[in-house]
């Protein structure tokens, strides 16, 4: 074993990264700051994703919230779009030939809207003229004219015919059947028309003679046969002359038509959609608008007709689902509630009842992707994620480039929807904002992410402390500050957000980039100011907000606190205990994270069980923290077990631990504990120590290293500093301490001590005043030297066990292979 250095202690300038002043950057106007700081890799690979379009290539934005992801696509955004071309109107009309299947139509920018405007002002001409048409006096003239000819016919057809049954000694007579009447022969007995029966009763009473009622008879049978075919003859002249008269009608309607879509036609030259509508709506205006019969007929049934052409002229109108007319660019949507029917559009379906019309093409409503088509949408993964329908209908229409508009799945409240809009072809680029464990989410459980979202822009939450980074740093702050109206920061000031932001991004060397949490510490920094009333935001503001905020959310960490000087939580902070010593954890919270000192014990007897892991048998360990204590007994053999079994019996706890523990943190401390209980040598109880430890006693990084530190400075704070406490923390941690300032100023005035070791030969003389000691070449540890008191120990436990010293218990074995006991961090 190399031999240890002892210069562990730190000096009060390595515990926090100060701001120096001048490396803030000039009072710069705020314009010259870059569009986004510290997002190098992102920004390459969002104009990848946003330029490059090819199917699949849509993206999904990463990162933190705070780290300026949504900002700084919004800007980008901004830049593409005037580069792009604007693209085509959509529009949706009557389908004449298939009306449950509205037609759509894609006009060019603007177009949209003047098809539309062109079509209501054709409707409210046929309007206003079609029910003038029918009723002014020229049409009325053209059709008597039309009819008269027919009726003349007619006429001269029932009169030759009425004349000649005169002749023959009949008569013509109107017969009621219900309220109607029908024509009818009758034979004539002394110059009265009389029915068929009174002839034969004639001839029965001998007042006809037999051969003349025959003759009657069979003359009445002939002459109603002809009538028949007169009134065929009758029905088909009227038929003629209502035919004539709609003739009549639809050349009038095709005369007041033809100058209107002759003008609509040339204005629309190119567009073939709307030329194939304005063919279908001529056929379908000329055969639906016939007027009901001339003559001053029933009211009822010119009141239908009125409403009846109505219902037609409406089928004319133009639904613009989407109007690029004031566009300059492509567009970008950002929709910020994606239901399905924000998201997708719907068919809109009013109550059923009386007067109600069904929906038509006039019922369908567009979403924001059809708003975004040609251009890109804007979505928050989570929000998306929350309907599973909305995300799986997105996929398909992303698949086939095609949106198909329907009612969301779960129906219409008041029936069922019939109709089948045709679909639209769209080529939108849909941007998802969302968290690192969304996308991993998605990539690893659906295959269809993979293949739609093909561009990954991950936003880191940090960038290097460097020179220009931390110009432009301040530079955002002085923005943010503008922006929103606050009193301008001094250098002072933004030295302290620097340093908070530092602190945040968790190692010296990087600088956070979660700019919402600078803004929001700015903004209780002019609240503290204008108590004040400063006319500048200070560095005392700055720290004063940042204390207010850890302050605001500190309840559970008061809480125990006051369990540790009331001594319900038992933590030493003087003395020395033998197979005792002081844990560092840290409960996290999301919005606050503090540490909390723990005792950990270890206790040791002969035997062949090994170590024992007191919060995995009891099931409130997580993996982690049990893999370091494997680590431990992995150590313990190569150290003290490469010539004989490792016979020994042992147990580590965290005491008063109730709600589970999880990581390696402990790993040292663990390790010290059971050494002192072994060797007999006493911890020194005004030391805390942190770290992990590998299986060749190389001690490594853990996380928490500042609120850990703080943690046990305050409960030696609150119980009176001495001078001689302190906490030992990895050397590798060396460069994440951004400590509070009133840790700095303890260790300055020598009342605190922060030690940073590389080995546990560093802690072991730190906690205990001894060397741990190197192996002779005989194989023994020197005197006086931890290890050789452990040896020592460990050879009386052989000696005590036996020949089975050696063996693990069978029970414990097994269930260590099994890994019951282990359970995740709570």
């Amino acid at each position: 074993m190399a031999r240890s250095r002892t210069d562990t202690r730190l000096s009060p300038r390595d515990l926090r990264w100060t701001c120096p002043p001048g490396s803030l950057g000039p009072k710069e106007k705020t314009r010259s700051i870059p569009g986004t700081v510290g997002q190098d890799r992102a920004l390459k690979a969002l104009r990848l994703g946003l330029e490059l379009y090819a199917p699949g290539y849509n993206v999904f934005v990463s990162g933190l919230t705070g780290t300026g992801r949504t900002t700084t696509v919004k800007r980008i955004l901004e830049e593409l779009s005037p580069r792009c071309a604007v693209p085509r109107d959509r529009c949706y009309v009557h389908n004449f030939e298939d009306p449950q299947s509205p037609r759509l139509v894609s006009l060019s920018a603007g177009k949209g809207a003047v098809f539309a405007r062109e079509m209501d002002r054709l409707v409210r001409l046929l309007q206003a003229r079609v029910p003038a048409l029918v009723e002014g006096e020229d049409f009325e003239g053209k059709r008597r004219e039309v009819t008269a000819e027919f009726e003349k016919k007619e006429k001269e057809l029932v009169q030759g015919f009425q004349e000649k049954v005169e002749r023959d000694g009949f008569a013509v007579v109107q017969v009621p059947v219900g309220p109607l009447q029908r024509p009818a022969v009758y034979p004539v007995m002394e110059g009265k028309p009389v029915p068929e029966e009174e002839i034969g009763r004639a001839v029965a009473e001998g007042g006809l003679p037999q051969k003349e009622g025959k003759r009657i008879m069979d003359r009445l049978g002939v002459l109603r046969e002809e009538l028949q075919e007169v009134l065929r003859r009758a029905r088909d002249l009227a038929r003629k002359a209502q035919e004539g008269v709609e003739d009549l009608f639809r050349d009038c309607l095709r005369l007041l038509l033809e100058g209107h879509l002759a003008d609509l036609r040339k204005k629309f030259r190119g567009e073939e959609a709307v030329q194939d509508f304005l063919e279908g709506l001529e056929e379908d205006f000329v055969e639906n608008t016939l007027p009901p019969r001339p003559d001053g007929g029933d009211p009822e049934a010119a009141s239908a007709w009125r409403e009846h052409l109505e219902e037609v002229l409406e089928r004319y109108t133009v639904n613009v689902l989407v109007d690029r007319s004031r566009y300059k660019g492509c567009p970008v949507v950002i929709e910020d509630y994606p239901t399905f029917t924000n998201l997708f559009g719907t068919i809109e379906a009013g109550r059923p009842g009386r007067g109600v019309p069904p929906p038509d093409h006039r019922s369908i409503t567009s979403g924001s992707l059809l708003r975004a088509d040609g251009g890109y949408l804007l979505l928050s993964a989570r929000d998306l994620l929350s309907d599973v329908r909305v995300w799986e209908h997105l996929k398909r229409a992303l698949k086939a480039g095609r949106l198909e508009i329907q009612p969301p799945p779960d129906g219409i409240r008041y029936g069922q929807v019939t109709l089948k809009p045709q679909p639209v072809d769209i080529q939108v680029k849909v941007i998802l904002i969302g968290d690192p464990g969304v996308y991993d989410l998605l990539y690893l459980n659906d295959s269809d992410f993979r293949k739609i979202f093909k561009v990954k822009v991950d936003f880191d939450s940090s960038m290097p402390l460097t020179p220009e980074n931390l110009a432009h740093f301040a530079l955002v702050a002085r923005r943010i500050c503008e922006k929103e109206g606050l009193r301008p920061p001094d250098r002072s000031a933004l030295g302290a957000c620097a340093e908070f932001a530092v602190r945040d991004a968790g190692r010296r060397n990087r600088i956070s980039t979660r700019f919402n949490e600078v803004a929001d510490l700015l903004r209780e920094a002019d609240f503290h100011a204008s108590r004040e009333g400063a006319g500048k935001i200070l560095g005392a503001h700055v720290r004063a907000a940042a204390d207010g905020r850890a302050d605001r959310h500190r309840n559970l960490e008061d809480r125990v606190f006051r369990m540790l000087r009331e001594d319900l939580l038992m933590v030493s902070t003087e003395g020395k205990k033998v197979g005792q010593v002081n844990g560092l954890s840290v409960y996290q919270m999301g919005y606050h994270s503090f540490g909390k000192p723990t005792r950990i014990t270890a206790s040791t007897s002969a035997g062949g069980v090994g170590i024992i892991n007191i919060e995995r048998e009891a099931r409130l360990s997580g993996g982690i923290y049990d893999k370091g204590v494997l680590i431990i007994a992995g150590w313990m053999r190569r150290v003290f077990a490469q010539d004989r079994p490792l016979s020994l019996t042992a147990s580590l706890s965290f005491e008063q631990s109730y709600s589970g523990v999880d990581g390696d943190s402990a790993s040292v401390a663990e390790i010290c504990a059971l050494l002192s209980e072994l060797s007999g040598v006493p911890i020194d109880q005004g030391f805390a120590v942190t770290g992990s430890v590998n299986q060749h006693g190389e001690i490594q990084a853990v996380g928490g290293v500042n609120e850990k530190i703080e943690g046990f400075f305050r409960l030696c704070a609150e119980r009176e500093l001495t001078g001689t406490q302190g906490v030992i923390i990895p050397a590798a941690n060396k460069e994440d301490l951004m400590l509070d300032h009133r840790v700095v100023e303890a260790v300055k005035a020598r009342k605190f001590q922060v030690h940073a070791a590389e080995n546990l030969d560093q802690v072991i003389r730190l906690l205990m005043g001894i060397p741990a000691g190197e192996r002779k070449k005989d194989g023994s540890f020197p005197a006086g030297t931890l290890f050789a008191a452990v040896e020592a120990k460990l050879e009386k436990y052989a000696a005590e066990a036996g020949p089975a010293g050696g063996e693990m218990n069978p029970r414990l074995l097994a269930a260590d292979r099994r890994g019951e006991a282990a359970k995740p961090e709570k």
